[in-house]
């Protein structure tokens, strides 16, 4: 319903107008659930001696001694697509508060008409031309306007933390990728190593057997072995493929097939794990930024809906211009209006009334979300510390028990070479030996992976471009 108010009264609706403005007030966002964390606050599974974070740890992919492995994160970092797509999600963002800003200043319109006219007495016909030029401001009575920019604002920077959060788990990601690359192209060599020695021993064999010095049943059982060998190398090469494909894919590039290289290891870290405290993954961490604009932006959305319950005054005008058709004048009418438009919702069924209980509960939804967040992230870096230190005391007492089987597979082989025992010992030996090396393998890569895990849940990432 529109009610023009007074002319007379223009200039006192103004002035209550000014008072309105300035009472109108944003509802506060909640305070922010630190669950008691302070600066004292450690994590329980890190390490009594474990260095703080330096400035390098935002880069902590050059953390680690393979120069390859740094540079596929680089790739990664400027040519995934994931990444690409949180950036134009963000110049929607900033494209969005620019219109919400715009909202809130003068609306200019213009008209440019031309009208044929005819006189059917006089027999006479002409053009005639008018142009007019609307305004109109809205004086924001409660707010809205301006709760909306700043829920725009807060959408920006949240799609800003979000293009971090993508270049974090991309960085991840492709360190975990290749990882498992090199890990499987480790495996694959040492199955094919191991499937070299098996033929060997197959060989050595046939000439016993044929020599009636060992049993047929030692040819049959080197045989089943270097047949379970082939298996195991042909999926290797499968896995090899596949992990190759999808540390491409997250660099942005077609898969194609890798080669590996002559010398071809794990990546370690260098150095100690530096952990930060618990407090800072609050400013660390770009899920936990975004969740707290999330919820300044429900904040936001709160105040629109409630000004919305309440009238809204504008302040339309418009300048014409005609021309006199028949007189000859050429644009010599000029009308000129100003008012002041008071627009109220008088009966809608309750909707406003269930928009702003809507927008209440996305603020407490909101405010959920964020604890979630924050104990997901807690629960992440205990959980990647302790895997970590896991990691190592596994690869350490695997380093023992390979030296240990490469020691008893030579000693079997010596003693069946003599006719001291059987080919069953021989073939125990190897499979143990084989079965401790590539548990050590995947000990060695669970302790890089674990690596990697520990600086993505901690948030270290350094700041993009434009960012």
């Amino acid at each position: 319903m529109n009610v023009p108010l007074p002319a007379r009264g223009h200039l006192a609706a103004l002035a209550l107008c000014g008072a309105l403005v300035a009472c109108a007030s944003a509802p506060p966002a909640p305070d922010l659930p630190t669950l008691g964390l302070d600066q004292a606050t450690r994590f329980e599974a890190a390490p009594p001696d474990a260095p703080d974070a330096q400035m390098a740890d935002l880069r902590w992919w050059q953390r680690f001694d393979d120069p390859e492995l740094a540079l596929w994160v680089e790739r990664a970092l400027a040519l995934n697509p994931d990444i690409a797509i949180a950036r134009e999600r963000a110049v929607q963002a900033r494209a969005l508060l620019r219109s919400a800003g715009g909202q809130r200043g003068l609306q200019v319109g213009g008209e440019l008409a031309l009208e044929r006219r005819s006189r059917r007495d006089a027999g006479t016909h002409a053009l005639d031309p008018s142009a007019a030029i609307d305004v109109e401001w809205d004086l924001d009575l409660w707010g809205g306007l301006r709760q909306a920019e700043r829920s725009a604002a807060a959408a920006v920077l949240r799609s800003e933390d979000l293009v971090q959060a993508a270049r974090l788990s991309v960085a991840a990601l492709t360190a975990r990728a290749y990882v498992a690359w090199r890990e499987a192209l480790l495996d694959q060599r040492l199955l094919a190593g191991a499937l070299d020695l098996q033929t060997e021993v197959l060989r050595v064999v046939r000439v016993r057997v044929r020599a009636g010095l060992s049993p047929q049943l030692d040819l049959d059982r080197a045989e089943a072995e270097a047949a379970s060998l082939t298996a195991d190398a042909a999926d290797a090469v499968v896995r090899v493929r596949q992990a190759g494909a999808a540390l491409q894919v997250l660099a942005g590039e077609r898969p194609t097939a890798l080669e590996g290289g002559e010398a071809v290891r794990l990546p370690a870290l260098s150095g100690a794990q530096t952990v930060v405290r618990p407090l800072n993954l609050l400013r660390l961490r770009p899920d936990l930024r975004a969740a707290e604009q999330a919820l300044t932006g429900a904040a936001a959305d709160l105040g629109v809906a409630r000004a919305d319950l309440y009238p809204r005054l504008r302040l339309p005008g418009s300048i014409t211009l005609t021309s006199s058709a028949f007189g000859g004048g050429v644009l010599d009418i000029v009308t000129a209006s100003i008012a002041a438009v008071l627009d109220a919702t008088l009966f809608d069924g309750g909707q406003r009334r269930a928009g702003v209980a809507v927008a209440e509960s996305v603020v407490r939804e909101s405010l959920e979300i964020y604890r979630q967040t924050l104990l997901q992230a807690l629960q992440q870096t205990e959980a990647a510390l302790v895997a970590a230190s896991g990691a190592r005391q596994r690869a350490q007492a695997l380093e023992t028990g390979h030296a240990a089987a490469s020691a008893a597979v030579a000693q079997a082989r010596v003693l069946y070479d003599n006719g001291l025992s059987g080919f069953l010992d021989v073939l125990d030996a190897q499979r143990s030996a084989l079965d401790t090396r590539r548990r050590l393998l995947v000990a060695q890569g669970d302790g890089a992976r674990q690596s990697i895990a520990t600086f993505e849940a901690m948030g270290l990432i350094e700041p993009g471009a434009g960012h």
